[in-house]
């Protein structure tokens, strides 16, 4: 016969073995979760790690061609610095021969030459030559001579001794003026003097940094 006792202990067992059952799959269930958001955790921090990783590699990255670049930069300014100062002097050394070719005997063959081919070919009848006073001393009779002879009526004006020498020619209403100082040649010849050194510069290894 089941005496009360035994009933009790035998529900006290078999809600204890209920509860045990559900603590413990409560416990599984608990510690599955736990591992599964201690994994994504890992992952997720594996992940920033790589990302930080590679944040730093491209930064790096980027740092090393900024100062590549600012080194190349810095090299090729120089470069071009020292080419412009080279070609300023080529350009100096130029207007400075031109000085000492004005003071030659050959400049007055030169001058005079080129004054009368431009008054043979000019159309109008009164035309103006600018020259320096150093030429207007030496060369005046002769220019108005050559006008003469051609039927032309030439007007003498001073020109600044900037121009080196040479003249400048134009209409009485100066209309138009031909150039043909020496400075305004040089200036004029200023890029292709400058292609040319250039050129021979790349060609002996000169001013490659």
């Amino acid at each position: 016969m089941i005496t009360l006792e035994d009933k009790l202990d035998i529900f006290y067992k078999v809600v204890f073995k209920e509860e045990e059952t559900k603590c413990k799959k409560l416990l599984e269930e608990l510690e599955f979760k736990n591992n599964s958001i201690l994994e994504e955790k890992k992952i997720e921090l594996e992940k920033k790690k790589k990302e930080i990783i590679e944040r730093k590699r491209i930064l790096a990255e980027i740092q090393k061609n900024e100062m590549v670049s600012k080194a190349v930069g810095e090299s090729r300014g120089k470069i071009l610095e020292k080419r412009e100062e080279v070609l300023r002097d080529l350009i100096s050394s130029l207007e400075d021969r031109a000085r000492k070719f004005v003071l030659s005997s050959d400049y007055e063959g030169y001058l005079l030459n080129k004054i009368v081919q431009i008054i043979r070919e000019v159309s109008e009848k009164e035309i103006i030559i600018s020259i320096t006073e150093m030429d207007k001393e030496r060369f005046e009779d002769f220019i108005l001579d050559i006008g003469k002879e051609n039927n032309k009526d030439i007007s003498l004006n001073l020109i600044s001794p900037d121009i080196i020498g040479g003249f400048t020619l134009s209409d009485k209403d100066r209309s138009y003026n031909l150039d043909n100082s020496f400075k305004t040649i040089i200036e004029e010849n200023k890029y292709l003097i400058g292609k040319r050194l250039y050129s021979s510069l790349e060609k002996t290894g000169g001013l490659n940094g």
